[in-house]
């Protein structure tokens, strides 16, 4: 799960990476080819208005897209994390269920033994005392892994969670920024 996670954004990046190069190609091309095309200056100006407009759109369109992906990514990871969490607490209760078996057969073995050596009764005592703290050692260690992987889980939920704010955040600030460039390039056309 982890690993399909890594992959999948280490995909995005590399198609964010190919559109970034791919837009700069755009502009590139498109500015040389209005700068040493022979037009009047009117029809150049013309010309690179409308090519701003159609980047703008290009860069919201792009900007859309990549929340739309943010938000498929976020939703992947948070299932990614609650599967994980699920398992671990199957795991949990498999466990306590073990260690319940395993006192109760302790304990009918200690009663058994108790019926059948009633002289060797200080033998048989000691025997279900060294048992029962076996079990009660078994059942704090079972404890203890439960807290720690409780503990993992509400780590890599948290990272996951600050992970996923955090790319909202950005996703965000490109949305904002192409919106007042946008707004900007607006005021000056309206000048």
């Amino acid at each position: 799960m982890i690993f399909d996670f890594a992959r999948r954004e280490r995909e995005r990046y590399l198609r964010e990476e190919r559109a970034r190069k791919f837009g700069l190609g755009v502009i590139i091309g498109a500015a040389a080819g209005i700068l040493f095309a022979p037009q009047s200056g009117k029809k150049t100006r013309e010309d690179l208005a409308d090519r701003s407009k159609e980047l703008a759109e290009n860069a919201k369109d792009t900007a859309l897209d990549a929340a739309d992906e943010l938000t498929i990514r976020a939703y992947e990871a948070q299932q990614a994390v609650q599967d994980t969490y699920d398992d671990l607490k199957i795991r949990a209760a498999i466990k306590a269920d073990e260690v319940r078996d395993d006192a109760e057969i302790a304990k009918a073995k200690a009663k058994a033994i108790g019926q059948i050596v009633r002289e060797e009764g200080e033998n048989v005592k000691a025997e279900v005392k060294d048992t029962a703290d076996v079990v009660g050692s078994a059942a704090k260690d079972v404890g203890e892994e439960v807290k720690t992987q409780a503990g993992n889980t509400k780590d890599q939920v948290k990272e996951s969670a600050d992970k996923i704010s955090k790319a909202a955040k950005d996703a965000d600030k490109k949305v904002k920024e192409e919106k007042g460039k946008k707004e900007e390039k607006d005021e000056k056309k309206e000048k």
